[in-house]
């Protein structure tokens, strides 16, 4: 049912006003008041539901005249049309009313017919000047519209044709971060402010209008005089007004010279002139010169050819080497993209990736980097090389792509990639324009095995609660501290914070931009992981950098020969010596130079440092209990009790005392010798100590080789059993898949049992590329593997990876004789439960995923009630 409108009746006589209420009822809800006074009140109450109010003039403690008076210089009153009823009908007295701002004039007695038509014709009009209104002004602001500002600029020009004008526009910087730091009601008050002092600017002669958020245009006479003063003081006056320091706003001005340009190309003009000042401080107003506009005709033809340039693979794959910073060996790479036009040539980066970016075309040339990246590294998988990831740059626009994970991971499968081959680049700065959204599809991202990496760290605005709560694996520094901060002292600056940031978070961290040997070694003091620039190697077409590969992979031979050569007294990694005495320390370093790649230190803080920043490539200490600012015997105490480097071998030396000596093994030295002694004792204990620990490290291998399946590598029931016991509360939930390789059976009996054995081995290599490093695989049974994935809650995506397994490997079948599939049933496990009565349920989703066709998986809640609604699964595939 259609609600009433209301009315106010405003009459002191009670017959008049029982005969209004009576012809105006049936279409109307009527409110009453006896005189001015009462109407305000109600209008108090009822202000924004009041349609109109009937209002008699003679009336006693307020008069119609002073109650028209009130409500016309009140703003939330004075949009209520009215209608004066008198029993006058001199022309004097209608006149009186309307001008002090009555809609309508009626006499007295009534005529129902006449009072309604006016009533109904005057609510019309105001509804539609209030849908005019609401098309021409800015709702928040109240300066024209964009569509309506460009309307009246259009007929300001047409009218004037002698009168030269200018557009000036204006940009705030960094608006977001006002609403994100100070919330909407302060960035709301702050654009009221801008739209006051445009109102101020322009006068009664300008005309002014909201684009777009902070975005700002005014159409001025034109002037020659613009200097900085006008612009700052300006800004001053908004900062002011808004009760905010330090805005900084960019001005644009364009100089209407052709006025059959579209207006709206024309704020384009002024506001290009905007952005490119933005950022650069002591600047506040550009105008656009010929410069800017063959800018435009320049982006114009690059827009005109982009399309045709992806399809004709105009558009190359780049890639740039990223090395150790520990061995400086190949690390990885960054896919960069590089534009050989057929008849501009060579074209930078920078001259169509900002613009490809705005333009909304970036997703587009991404997806072709992507696919690139994965054919790249198909082949080299084919060739045989190391499987070392690349990483991809992933803009803002393609994270707000619903199908992101889903493009991904199909593009990856395609290939027959794991996921963590592909290190995905996000900057910083994009993080902060919809954070929730962002690290939502991220987290995504990562649970399906991506890596993760924040691009140009340090030069967005996170904050560190921000970063807390982003799913990362990598940080990549900008460039800017590369430049900067390596100049500074070890301990001190931004880049120091940074790496201690890194490290309490479990990041690593790659430099970019390393273009001098004290750059990187400056790095590697502070711990950096990996490195990248100009010192290494430029950007490379991908047939360059198989070179390196090939390099690589023949230098990786020639020294697995030439330590095969020297025997077991030559032994790898790094020895770090740790003695404060220089003349007995470089004795020690001199002789064991020769074996070993040194590392010395002269306090226990800085041994300690060492140790945290080489813990995987240390193979031994020497330590001197004796080192000053923290002791010897603190640094053995925390090599112990530390996971990751307890079991490095450690010579503690000391001068003699056998108390020092049984306390020193009692804390996990592993030999001890009094100094000083000859370097050459040094040595062979140190020796003999490796030697040691790579007998007990081969026990341990022989005790996880019977933890091992021997056809396909993965865990057998007993290293199922030994994992599961020692999982933590923290990988809860998890989901535990269990596959079934469908009609092994037949192929072992037609086929044989060789393809048989193939088609697991096959399955178990499918299984490490699809799922990631601290996931527990298992060969559950002949034809049977159980997965536990590690802080996997959500059913959906345990649904998707289920049937990507399956997905895959029925596209790797190595037969077409028979139909080669496998199945999957899995179950959201809390941890709460034996692990039997999860696999229990797991095989029943896997038998409901059977039911529904061979090829299929099914997830089933933890609680295992049979309903039909307590599953979710997806048929065979095609």
């Amino acid at each position: 049912m259609r609600s009433k409108k209301n009315i106010l009746v405003v009459e002191d006589n009670a017959i008049n006003r029982m005969m209004l209420c009576e012809i105006l009822t049936p279409e109307y809800t009527v409110l009453e008041a006896e005189n001015g006074q009462e109407a305000l009140l109600v209008l108090q109450e009822c202000k924004e539901e009041i349609s109109l109010i009937l209002l008699d003039i003679i009336m006693p403690v307020m008069d119609g005249h002073t109650f028209l008076s009130i409500i016309e210089k009140n703003p939330s009153y004075a949009s209520i049309p009215v209608i004066v009823a008198t029993q006058s009908d001199s022309e004097t007295d209608e006149i009186a009313a309307l001008s002090s701002g009555a809609t309508e004039f009626v006499t007295k007695p009534y005529n129902p017919q006449a009072i309604l038509r006016r009533v109904a014709s005057i609510i019309r009009l105001r509804e539609t000047a209030a849908i005019i209104n609401q098309f021409q002004f800015d709702r928040l602001t109240g300066l024209y519209s964009k569509e309506f500002f460009y309307q009246r600029v259009r007929e300001t020009l047409e009218q004037t044709p002698d009168q030269e004008y200018d557009i000036v526009c204006s940009d705030i910087e960094n608006f977001k971060l006002v609403n994100d730091i100070f919330g909407t009601p302060a960035g709301d008050r702050l654009l009221c402010s801008v739209a006051d002092m445009y109102t101020g600017l322009v006068g009664e002669e300008g005309i002014c209008g909201r684009l777009h958020a902070d975005q700002f245009a005014c159409l001025m006479k034109h002037r020659e005089d613009y200097r900085d003063e006008f612009f700052i003081q300006a800004g001053a006056q908004i900062s002011k007004t808004g009760s905010m320091r330090s805005i900084v706003m960019k001005w644009g001005i364009y100089a209407v010279e052709d006025r059959l340009l579209p207006v709206e190309q024309m704020c384009d003009r002024a506001l290009l002139a905007a952005r490119k000042i933005k950022g650069q401080y002591g600047k506040y107003y550009s105008k656009y010169d010929d410069d800017l506009r063959n800018q435009m005709l320049h982006e114009q033809a690059i827009t005109d050819v982009m399309e045709n340039a992806l399809a004709e693979e105009q558009f190359i794959v780049y890639l740039q080497p990223k090395y150790s910073i520990i061995t400086e060996r190949l690390a990885g790479a960054e896919a960069l993209v590089r534009w050989e036009h057929p008849k501009w040539g060579f074209q930078s980066p920078a001259a169509f990736i900002p613009l490809f970016e705005r333009n909304g075309f970036i997703t587009n040339l991404d997806q072709y980097v992507w696919e690139k990246t994965c054919a790249i590294l198909q082949k080299w998988d084919s060739i045989g090389y190391p499987p070392i990831p690349v990483s991809v740059n992933v803009s803002r626009a393609d994270i707000y792509q619903v199908d992101l994970a889903d493009v991904l991971l199909k593009m990856v499968s395609r290939y027959g990639l794991a996921p963590s081959r592909l290190h995905l680049e996000i900057t910083e700065s994009a993080y902060t324009e919809d954070p929730d959204q962002i690290i939502s599809t991220v987290r995504h991202l990562r649970e399906l095995g991506f890596i993760i990496e924040m691009d140009d760290f340090g030069s967005g605005y996170s904050s560190l609660n921000m970063l807390n709560q982003l799913p990362l694996d990598i940080l990549k520094l900008d460039m800017k501290f590369i430049q900067s901060g390596t100049a500074k002292p070890m301990d001190q600056g931004i880049l120091g914070f940074i790496m201690g940031l890194a490290r309490w978070m479990d990041l690593r961290v790659v430099a970019e931009g390393v273009e001098t040997r004290e750059q990187l070694e400056r790095l590697k003091e502070i711990g950096c992981d990996y490195v990248q620039g100009y010192y290494f190697a430029r950007p490379m077409p991908s047939e360059e950098f198989e070179s390196l590969l090939k390099r690589q992979d023949s230098t990786k031979e020639e020294t697995e020969a030439e330590a095969s050569s020297l025997g077991s007294t030559s032994l790898s990694g790094y020895i770090l010596v740790a003695e404060e005495d220089d003349a007995y320390r470089n004795q020690i370093c001199s002789l064991l130079r020769n074996r070993f790649k040194i590392i010395e230190a002269v306090t226990g803080k800085e041994a300690l440092g060492f140790i945290v920043r080489y813990e995987r490539e240390l193979s031994g200490v020497v330590l001197s209990l004796t080192l000053p600012e923290l002791s010897g015997f603190s640094v053995l105490e925390i090599l112990q009790r530390e996971k990751a480097v307890w079991n490095i071998p450690v010579v503690a030396t000391a001068p003699p005392d056998p108390r020092t000596e049984d306390q020193a093994v009692e804390m996990g030295a592993d030999d001890f010798a009094y100094k000083p002694c000859s370097a050459k004792i040094i040595e062979r204990r140190l020796i003999n100590a490796m030697e040691r620990s790579l007998s007990y490290e081969s026990r341990q291998t022989l005790h996880e080789d019977a933890c091992r399946d021997y056809l396909t590598g993965l865990l057998n029931r007993r290293g199922l059993n030994a994992a599961v016991r020692i999982m933590k509360k923290e990988d809860a939930p998890m989901a535990v898949f269990l596959f079934d390789i469908d009609n092994l059976k037949q192929v072992n009996e037609t086929l044989g049992h060789s393809l048989g054995d193939r088609l697991l081995k096959k399955f178990g290599d499918l299984l490490h590329a699809r799922t990631r490093s601290n996931d527990i695989l298992a060969r559950f049974g002949g034809d049977e593997f159980l997965v536990i994935m590690r802080q996997m809650g959500s059913e959906e995506t345990a649904l998707k990876k289920g049937e990507e397994i399956c997905g895959g490997f029925q596209n790797a079948a190595l037969t077409d004789q028979l139909p080669i599939s496998c199945t999957c049933g899995a179950v959201i496990w809390n941890n709460d439960v034996p692990l039997d009565n999860i696999i229990s349920q797991a095989d029943k989703a896997l038998y409901q995923a059977k039911l529904n066709g061979k090829g299929g998986c099914s997830v089933r809640h933890q609680s295992g009630l049979p309903d039909s609604s307590n599953d979710r699964q997806n048929g065979s595939r095609d």
